[in-house]
């Protein structure tokens, strides 16, 4: 699939209200995954790129998916979206994990923006809802390459992956259920996110009036 920029390149640089990347904390994880991608690469780590912007985007990944839980899967009640408030708390939803790896990615000079899928939440007569993910530009993987830090779990094995060709996604759509991949990479998630995300404080009245639109606006 071909993906479509929405805005100017720099605009995926840029610091906005949720995507916070010069907030002093974020910044701070941000050095420590640059810190890291330099360490893997000098201990030789097998799992380690050698091209420094993958292994800085690689550990990127890995901090935000690994380190930062989703907070359906640990069953709490906060509703967590700003970059740096998910740092603060270590959890999130996919949406707001988002925020959060876009953010580690500009800190570090790495182009990076929001992506969509609309998926079926559980089962195959579920209503369709929103899913987000990340793109980030890398000169080394030709382009955008998507990549989902929503979190492991037994039934989700989403890795790093620079090949446009063989991305290992947290969630793969089924085009027969209805279920899409949105081809545009947006600078920030879409009002409609924003909107349901402040209308409630409280988990499980969002996990049941998840977004399952977009308005084209962010």
């Amino acid at each position: 699939m071909q993906w479509q920029q929405r805005h100017d390149f720099n605009k995926y640089l840029e610091a906005s209200e949720y995507i916070n990347k010069d907030d002093p904390k974020v910044k701070i994880i941000a050095q420590y995954c640059y810190e890291r991608a330099v360490n893997a690469v000098q201990k030789q780590d097998p799992e380690a790129y050698f091209d420094p912007e993958l292994e800085i985007a690689r550990q990127c990944f890995l901090l935000v998916r690994d380190e930062i839980k989703h907070s359906h899967d640990i069953g709490s009640d906060k509703v967590v979206l700003k970059a740096s408030r998910v740092l603060e708390e270590k959890e999130g939803l996919c949406f707001a994990k988002a925020n959060l790896l876009c953010a580690l990615l500009r800190a570090n000079n790495i182009p990076a923006g929001i992506g969509y899928q609309y998926l079926r939440l559980d089962t195959p007569d579920s209503p369709l809802i929103l899913h987000g993910l990340v793109f980030a530009y890398l000169d080394a993987a030709g382009g955008w390459i998507r990549l989902d830090a929503r979190g492991n779990r037994e039934d989700v094995h989403a890795e790093f992956s620079p090949d446009p060709e063989n991305e290992k996604m947290a969630f793969n759509t089924d085009p027969g259920l209805g279920e899409l991949d949105i081809p545009f990479i947006y600078a920030a998630h879409d009002k409609i996110v924003i909107m349901k995300y402040n209308r409630h404080d409280n988990l499980n009245d969002l996990w049941n009036d998840l977004p399952d639109k977009l308005s084209g606006n962010e």
